[in-house]
């Protein structure tokens, strides 16, 4: 009688701080450091899919899988491919750029690491001289390390311990103690954010990338909130079992922002269109790593600024916002929730349904096509339903074919019971109908 898609989440991009030959070393899975400045990650299909940071570790995938036929040219030189299991998931780095230490080593690392590198890129030098050469190494920005005593002679340079034990120096400036998250309050929180954004204005664009080499849209977003001791998503898109709530922003008449419809937005929050995120600065402004200007610029949603991007700035194409400030972070409110009639391939005309919501991103929705009375379908990763443009025919957006013609209200219930959750317990909508019925006139009996 009816039909419903599921959406397949795409695996990608979050790294936490803290098969055959090609494979790398048959061994006892652990935990990997990585010991070069910064290295690409790989999925499956051989798609660069983000980069890991000097000192940042991760699960090693125990035992070896077969690595895909597309990944074979990066295992021409003989280093081998390990699977690193981050927080989204398994994905494929080269044996040279980690080592693997028992859980115990790797406690013992992230325990003593004290600060990040603030500066775009760093040198860790063997003595503390401007002239002192060759670095050690030379680390991006977020990468971390082990700041100890400055140094007797001259107090602008502090030693520096990496992993391994190896000592040398860097200059104080050029890192920063590293921050717990909201330490010091939302309003100082969101101030340190907007300023971390800033700092890396002018950076060139580059798929997968997190530093200053190149970054792409969910790399810069990820880079400031980490920058600032919080895990969100390493996508363009909030997911569930991250710390980032959906905030819905409409628009004014005639499908623009104004002043007005921002008044609800502060600076910190993240934009979220369709295969794109940026970071809000405030007063319509927002700043953003994209392949049209190909680097991190500035624009704005605000049709009399100079920085509009008339593309970008309707309402409409903005899925949803989000906020690591939700002001009910044990709710899941339903703002919005609406049907629009398709014909399938087939000739049958069905209907697919389109919710927006403000909290933690639900795992799970129940929809009720015919009333909160009548049949429910259960939708196991209701994201296209959340995140879909009105004007969406993706296939994996909730559809129901009706069998009987008749006015209908139907409902939704989102939920929320293994993602994000402050409170530990299960976060739920209440049953939201429709505000104005549909009407089917094209049914198929007997489906």
């Amino acid at each position: 009688m009816y039909s419903f898609c599921k959406v397949v989440l795409c695996c990608s991009l979050c790294v936490s701080i803290f098969g055959p030959a090609f494979a790398g070393e048959p061994g006892e899975a652990g935990v990997a450091v990585i010991t070069v400045p910064f290295a690409s990650t790989l999925v499956d299909d051989g798609t660069r899919d983000d980069e890991v940071l000097y000192g940042m570790t991760a699960e090693v995938r125990p035992g070896l899988r077969e690595v895909p036929h597309t990944l074979l040219q990066w295992a021409q030189d003989g280093t081998g491919l390990r699977e690193l299991k981050m927080s989204y998931g398994y994905t494929w780095v080269e044996s040279k750029n980690f080592a693997v230490v028992s859980k115990d080593e790797a406690d013992r690392w992230r325990s003593s690491v004290t600060h990040q590198i603030i500066a775009p890129f760093a040198d860790i030098l063997p003595e503390a001289l401007t002239e002192s050469y060759p670095p050690l190494i030379t680390l991006p920005r977020g990468a971390y390390i082990i700041v100890g005593e400055p140094s007797p002679e001259d107090e602008r340079w502090a030693s520096v311990e990496l992993f391994g034990g190896k000592k040398g120096w860097v200059r104080r400036e050029l890192t920063r103690e590293i921050r717990r998250w909201n330490e010091n309050g939302e309003e100082e929180t969101r101030k340190n954010l907007v300023a971390d954004a800033l700092s890396y204005l002018g950076a060139s664009y580059r798929w997968g990338g997190k530093t200053m080499t190149g970054l792409d849209c969910s790399g810069l977003t990820h880079m400031i909130y980490g920058l600032n001791g919080l895990e969100i998503y390493r996508n363009s898109r909030p997911k569930d079992g991250f710390p980032i709530a959906l905030k819905h922003v409409p628009g004014a008449e005639g499908d623009i922002h104004t002043r007005a419809t921002l008044a609800s937005v502060k600076p910190g929050d993240l934009i979220y269109w369709s295969g794109h995120v940026a970071f809000y600065l405030g007063d319509g402004k927002y700043i953003h790593s994209n392949g049209k200007s190909f680097g991190v610029v500035i624009n704005s949603l605000l049709p009399d600024d100079p920085d509009y991007r008339e593309n970008l700035a309707k309402p409409s194409a903005i899925y949803t916002w989000g906020t690591a400030f939700p002001d009910e972070p044990d709710k899941l409110i339903v703002r919005d929730f609406y049907a629009r009639p398709f014909t399938a391939d087939d000739g049958r005309t069905g209907w697919r349904f389109y919710v927006r919501a403000d909290g933690y991103a639900p795992n799970r929705a129940v929809l009720y096509p015919e009333g909160r009375d009548g049949p429910s379908v259960e939708i196991a990763a209701p994201r296209r339903m959340m995140y879909d443009s009105p004007t969406s025919e993706h296939k994996d957006v909730p559809v129901y074919f009706y069998s009987k013609p008749g006015d209908y209200r139907p409902a939704v219930l989102l939920l929320n019971d293994e993602g994000y959750r402050p409170s530990g317990e299960t976060i739920s909508s209440d049953i939201f109908e429709m505000r104005e019925p549909i009407t089917v006139t094209d049914c198929w009996p007997g489906r």
